[in-house]
């Protein structure tokens, strides 16, 4: 889950992917933080019928694009979440596994938190239970970086530099999409167990 893609799913092993490209987030995040901005500043000026009412009234259109970005939230996160459900179904999955996002609000830019995966999630959540799906979450740490072809673990599988967008393992030389190798990865059950081997391993030969 992300901004550039909102979300990335699929099944272990198969090249078929789900995605929702992050287009409309982006559009609708520039508009709404543009039509803010330029209802803070008309609150300077504005006219007599809110001048005698306190800051709350003069905040009322600002706040009510609040209201707005909320609604299209709600909205959406309806949508994207009968998405990941539907797909689910199609490929008879009795799983969905998806990261722990609990730690997101530490390091996500501002319009991240404020987009609320954790809502999503709940939906996803919700929806799946209604079809027979058990939700299960992974702690997402090292599953950008571990090719789910061969295991290798290394930062420089996926270099900040040109284009994160890219995954290529530096040991086995596979390449992808990274947020499909990062969504392969999450879809092995016991994921997290692997990792953890893999990190002893390498650690124990380091010595």
């Amino acid at each position: 889950m992300g901004i550039a893609a909102p979300i990335v799913a699929s099944v272990y092993g198969d090249l078929d992917r789900f995605v929702i490209h992050g287009g409309e987030i982006e559009a609708f995040r520039r508009r709404t933080e543009a039509r803010r901005r330029s209802l803070l500043q008309q609150t300077k000026y504005c006219g007599d019928g809110r001048v005698d009412h306190g800051v709350g009234k003069r905040m009322e259109p600002a706040n009510n694009i609040k209201d707005k970005i909320a609604r299209f939230r709600n909205t959406t996160n309806h949508k994207y979440s009968r998405g990941v459900v539907a797909y689910a179904i199609k490929k008879g999955c009795g799983i969905i596994q998806m990261e722990d996002l609990k730690g997101i609000s530490d390091k996500a830019d501002k319009f991240l938190k404020d987009w609320s995966y954790y809502d999503l999630q709940q939906k996803i959540e919700y929806k799946a239970k209604e079809a027979g799906i058990v939700v299960s979450y992974v702690n997402p740490q090292y599953t950008s970086q571990r090719c789910s072809k061969c295991g290798y673990i290394d930062s420089q599988n996926r270099p900040k530099e040109p284009d994160q967008s890219t995954f290529k393992c530096q040991n086995c030389g596979n390449s992808a999409n990274a947020d499909y190798n990062a969504s392969q990865n999450i879809a092995i059950r016991n994921i997290e167990k692997e990792i953890s081997k893999t990190i002893e391993n390498n650690s124990a030969n380091n010595k």
